[in-house]
């Protein structure tokens, strides 16, 4: 019998390392937000919805799509995220 050891992490983690192949630290660091606001949306499970359109802005500018297409993007990464907390809690 297999253990599953993965752990699905908040969509903005997520999207960040497998989208801009960067860690959240650089990413702050280039778009000067500072890592614990980053690490509280985070840690609190923030909604997509509910994240300032400046930091959806600032996806799109480093990942080179459009505003829409990162929203969409995130909200995706979200449900899945749901959907593994649902099964898993």
């Amino acid at each position: 019998m297999s253990i599953n050891t993965f752990v699905y992490s908040h969509p903005i983690n997520v999207y960040i390392i497998k989208n801009l192949g960067i860690t959240v630290e650089q990413f702050c660091e280039l778009y000067a937000y500072p890592q614990g606001t980053v690490a509280s949306w985070i840690t609190r499970q923030r909604r997509i919805k509910s994240l300032p359109a400046s930091f959806v802005y600032d996806l799109s500018l480093a990942s080179s799509l459009n505003m829409s297409d990162v929203y969409e993007k995130l909200l995706s990464l979200e449900k899945e995220y749901d959907s593994f907390k649902i099964k898993h809690d």
